[in-house]
C-alpha cells in the first residue's frame, strides 16, 4: 500500500467540466506544460494510476489513454515494476535561482516600497560564502576530512525509534546537554568556565551578533568596529541602523585608545581578539585591558568574536577577553562552522548572569530555536571525544598545509607577492608588489580557476596596500605547488 502512494502531489491538475476541451485532453495539455517548464523533473516518478484516478477525477481508462499519448509522445516512459516516469531522456532545465527569473520577467517594474532596513539590504551584499569552493576559497575548512561516519553514528544515536525529545520546538536558550558540553569545552580548551545557564545557542555566529546588537544596542548608537573588518558583519551592522565607529588596526590589533579617544560614547565594540580577520594579527593584552577599563567607565560592552581560536599553530590558544573581565562587561561569540563545516550553522554566546533572561527572550522571538536534531547530534559529537579528536587532527593538517603554503609560496610568487601568513586561522595573505589593484587582479585569479578575496573589499575608510586573502586550509600539500604556480602565473597576466 505504501508503495502505492508514492509519486509527487499534483495540484495543477484541474479539470473544468464547462470547457469544450475533453477531459483527457485537458490532462494530457497539463501534464506536457508541467515537464516543458521544469515542474516535473526528468526522472520524476508519477503516482500510481489508481491515485491520479481519484485525485483527477477521471476513469482510469481515460488515465491510461493519456498516459500512453504521453508515452508515445517521448514525454513518459513506463519502467517495468516500477511505475511511469517522466523521460530521463528529457533535457534538464537550467538550475536558475527563482528570484533571478522574477527580476528577469520583470526588468521594468518600479522598485518595491521596503521598510529603512529592506531598503538598505538590497544595498548591502550577503554573498561571502556562496562563492563556487575553488581552490584557495578563503575560510573554507577541509570539508573532506570531516568525519561524516561518526557524525552519522551520532545523529544516529539521537534519533534512533524517533524519540520525542528529538521533534520538538525545544529549549529557547539551546538544548541544555549542548550547552554543557559546550561549557565543558570552554573550560577545558579556552580556560574560560562558564555556567552552561550563561549560554544561549543560535543558528550560526552571524545570528549570534544579531541577536547581541539588537538586545544591547539601539539605532544610532555607535558600536567600535575594525577597519579593515569582516564585509558581511559590517553590512549587518549598518543595515540594523547602527553608527559604525570606524578603528585602525596594526599588529598589536584594535588601537583601542585611538577608538576611546574618537568614539568614547560608543555602546559596543566588535572586536576579534584572538585572531583578526583579515589581517591575522592578535589583541595584545595591554589593549585588551584597556578595552575591559573603557567598557566598564562607560557602561558599554564588548562583543568578542572568538573568531578561529581552535587553529593556531605555535603555542597553546591565547585567552579570551571574557576569561579576564572581572566586571561583566564581555559577550563572546562562538560557532562551529570552522571547526566542522560551515553548513552545521550552529553558534553560541556566552552572557554575563544579568543578560541571560533578555538574551533568552529575544532568541525565543526571532529564532524560536535552533533544530534540535542538530542541537542533540553535536552534543553527541562532543561528549564521545569526536570533536577533540577532530580538532587535533585538523590542527596538525592545517599546520602541514600551511607550511607547505608558505614554502611554495615564496618561490612561485617572488617578485609578485609577499606572503603573510600567520600563526592561526585557515587563510594567509598575499600582498601584491607594484601596486597593482587587488580587484582587479582577483579576476584574473578566476579565470584560473582559483578563489580569493581582495583585501580591498574589507577595508572601509583606511587605505591599505592591495593584497588577496588565500585560504590554504582546504588545499591538499600535494596540490599546494601546483595551485600557487597557477596563481603565480595569474597574477604575471596582471
Amino acid at each position: 500500500m505504501a508503495k502505492q502512494l508514492e509519486g509527487p502531489i499534483l495540484p495543477f491538475l484541474r479539470l473544468d467540466a464547462a470547457a469544450a476541451v475533453p477531459k483527457f485532453r485537458q490532462v494530457q495539455d497539463q501534464l506536457r506544460q508541467a515537464i516543458l517548464k521544469g515542474h516535473l523533473r526528468p526522472g520524476t516518478r508519477l503516482p500510481a494510476s489508481r491515485i491520479l484516478c481519484e485525485e483527477v477525477g477521471l476513469s482510469r481508462q481515460t488515465l491510461v489513454r493519456v498516459l500512453e499519448n504521453l508515452k508515445a509522445e517521448g514525454y513518459l516512459e513506463a519502467r517495468q515494476g516500477a511505475g511511469t516516469f517522466v523521460s530521463a531522456a528529457l533535457p534538464r532545465p537550467a538550475a536558475i535561482p527563482r528570484w533571478q527569473k522574477s527580476l528577469a520577467n520583470v526588468p521594468d517594474m518600479p522598485p518595491p516600497r521596503l521598510s529603512r532596513i529592506g531598503d538598505l539590504s538590497r544595498q548591502m551584499s550577503a554573498d561571502i560564502g556562496q562563492f563556487e569552493p575553488m581552490p584557495f576559497l578563503p575560510n573554507r575548512p577541509a570539508i573532506d576530512r570531516f568525519p561524516f561516519a561518526l557524525w552519522r553514528k551520532c545523529w544516529n544515536s539521537v534519533t534512533r525509534g524517533g524519540k520525542v525529545a528529538a521533534l520538538g520546538y525545544g529549549d529557547l536558550g539551546g538544548e541544555l546537554i549542548l550547552r554543557q558540553r559546550i561549557a565543558e569545552y570552554l573550560a577545558v580548551h579556552r580556560h574560560d568556565p562558564c555556567d552552561p545557564e550563561q549560554i544561549v545557542i543560535t543558528p550560526g555566529g552571524h545570528a549570534a551578533f544579531t541577536l547581541a546588537v539588537l538586545a544591547l544596542a539601539d539605532p544610532g548608537d555607535g558600536i567600535w568596529f575594525e577597519d579593515p573588518g569582516p564585509v558581511t558583519t559590517y553590512n549587518l551592522f549598518h543595515t540594523l541602523g547602527f553608527r559604525l565607529c570606524l578603528t585602525d588596526v596594526d599588529g598589536d590589533g584594535m588601537d583601542v585608545a585611538g577608538a576611546a579617544a574618537r568614539y568614547p560614547g560608543a555602546r559596543l565594540a566588535f572586536v576579534m581578539p584572538s585572531r583578526h580577520h583579515p589581517l591575522g594579527v592578535t589583541l595584545s593584552l595591554p589593549r585588551r585591558l584597556a578595552l575591559l577599563e573603557w567598557a566598564r567607565a562607560n557602561d558599554a560592552w564588548i562583543l568578542e568574536d572568538d573568531y578561529d581560536s581552535e587553529f593556531r599553530y605555535d603555542g597553546a590558544p591565547l585567552p579570551s577577553i571574557r576569561s579576564i573581565d572581572s566586571h561583566d562587561r564581555v559577550i563572546y561569540a562562538g560557532s562551529f562552522s570552522k571547526a566542522l563545516y560551515p553548513g552545521v550553522r550552529v553558534g553560541y554566546l556566552v552572557l554575563p548572569p544579568q543578560l541571560v533572561g533578555t538574551f533568552r527572550n529575544l532568541s525565543g522571538l526571532i529564532n524560536r530555536s535552533v533544530p534540535v536534531e542538530t542541537q542533540l547530534v553535536l552534543a553527541e559529537f562532543i561528549g564521545g571525544g569526536h570533536f577533540a579528536s577532530h580538532l587535533r587532527r585538523m590542527r596538525g593538517l592545517y599546520a602541514e598545509r600551511r607550511e607547505a603554503f608558505i614554502d611554495a609560496g615564496k618561490v612561485a610568487l617572488a617578485g609578485l607577492a609577499n606572503i603573510d601568513c600567520s600563526e592561526s586561522g585557515l587563510n594567509a595573505l598575499a600582498w601584491l608588489t607594484d601596486g597593482r589593484d587587488d580587484r582587479a587582479v582577483r579576476q584574473d585569479v578566476l579565470e584560473a580557476g582559483l578563489q580569493c578575496y581582495p583585501l580591498s573589499d574589507y577595508t572601509v575608510a583606511t587605505p591599505r596596500p592591495s593584497a588577496l586573502i588565500l585560504g590554504y586550509a582546504g588545499v591538499p600539500t600535494e596540490r599546494m605547488r601546483p595551485y600557487l604556480a597557477r596563481f603565480a602565473e595569474a597574477l604575471s597576466r596582471s
